[in-house]
């Protein structure tokens, strides 16, 4: 799989671990950018051929999703914005809009775009899931609270795999739960979209951002229950309405209605083919995913959690997070180090001090791992001598 991202080509000597911030991209997903370049017209409202062009590619994009993650009607599921943040922002408006009495139930391993919105809902409570000491959501905590919970809407906010912890959360559990106390559902699942299947259907609002996919950057998608539907977009205009008059307006009935404005065609138009890859390598790349969670577990040492997917962080023993990633960067290795977004969890994990995360994606080695992990004992090593 690797030969498929040009990157590796055009650098053959850097080593690039930092797939759960973005990922590579597939040589199609390029190439299809120069030809949309190349044939460039607005959907949906252009009325001639190249319109009906970029019309076609816009919805084979929706139906190629839905071929992906086995759902049916996906010109009422999914939803095409700027990214999961927008999303994930969309899907809680729509679940908190005109709600006096809400309370709101987050995941612990939580990412910031996952409960930053809620900050500017005036939520009345907020509960936040306790980790096990595995790294996952611990279910009999929500289920504890949310007995005693009395408020008249119930909203579940999770990460369907932490961005920290690199571990699975029970999606099928936490829907069977909500089923039990009627909760509205909300799913970040950045982490994991093309790394590990999941069954999405019976929840609110997934979202996900597609440069982590392999795909282009400034397009995300929400995928939506069509219950939703009946609801008013939270971002109105042009492209969401079919009449408008000087007092009144009507709303498209499918997903199109959360998609004021013209949408970033220019991404959607490189997903067919990226998504026929995704299709067709799916199992390969669950099974390599899963390969080298085994080979950076073994690798990996002062990790909070064992890694299940995609990533794995660490703790430095000597120094500052910055010591390591420079270090590391002059080798030409790249890898992420900092909060990861979820500052209180990592806060918590590291002392204030920040982890250090590598992560992979399908056109990973082994070997690049090994590299990896050898660069930072002997970074860790160099650095104790001055500490």
């Amino acid at each position: 799989m690797r030969n498929r991202f040009p990157f590796f080509k055009e650098h053959p000597d850097l080593t690039y671990l930092d797939s759960a911030a973005t990922s590579q991209t597939l040589d199609t997903v390029i190439t299809d950018t120069g030809t949309f370049l190349t044939y460039k017209a607005n959907a949906h409202r252009s009325g001639h051929s190249m319109g009906a062009f970029i019309d076609e590619k816009y919805h084979t994009a929706k139906e190629k999703i839905g071929e992906w993650l086995g759902i049916t009607d996906p010109q009422d599921r999914i939803v095409f914005n700027s990214g999961a943040t927008q999303g994930l922002y969309d899907a809680i408006q729509l679940a908190t809009r005109r709600q006096d009495d809400f309370s709101v139930f987050v995941g612990g391993d939580f990412h910031h775009s996952l409960t930053l919105p809620f900050h500017s809902t005036g939520y009345n409570h907020c509960h936040y899931i306790k980790l096990t000491e595995s790294g996952v959501l611990d279910l009999s905590d929500l289920e504890a609270t949310l007995r005693e919970d009395q408020s008249e809407v119930k909203i579940i906010a999770v990460t369907a795999v932490g961005n920290v912890t690199g571990t699975i959360n029970d999606l099928e559990r936490i829907r069977f739960i909500a089923g039990q106390y009627n909760a509205i559902t909300i799913v970040d699942a950045c982490q994991s979209m093309g790394k590990i299947h999941h069954n999405y259907e019976g929840f609110d609002f997934v979202a996900w951002s597609w440069h982590k996919v392999y795909g282009p950057s400034g397009l995300g998608c929400l995928m939506i229950d069509p219950k939703w539907l009946e609801k008013a977009p939270v971002h109105p205009g042009g492209g969401s309405v079919s009449a408008v008059s000087y007092l009144h307006e009507t709303y498209l009935t499918n997903a199109q209605k959360f998609e004021s404005g013209t949408p970033n065609l220019q991404a959607i138009f490189t997903l067919p083919n990226l998504l026929n890859w995704l299709i067709r390598n799916q199992s390969d790349i669950l099974a390599h995913d899963k390969a080298l969670a085994v080979v950076a577990n073994d690798l990996c040492e002062n990790n909070p959690y064992a890694s299940q997917t995609g990533l794995i962080t660490m703790v430095p023993q000597h120094g500052t997070i910055e010591d390591f990633t420079m270090l590391l960067d002059a080798k030409n290795i790249m890898i992420r180090g900092g909060n990861l977004c979820a500052e209180p969890l990592v806060r918590n994990i590291s002392v204030n001090k920040g982890l250090l995360r590598v992560s992979w994606g399908a056109y990973t080695t082994k070997e690049e791992l090994e590299l990896a992990f050898t660069a930072i004992k002997e970074a860790d090593a160099r650095i104790s001598k001055f500490v």
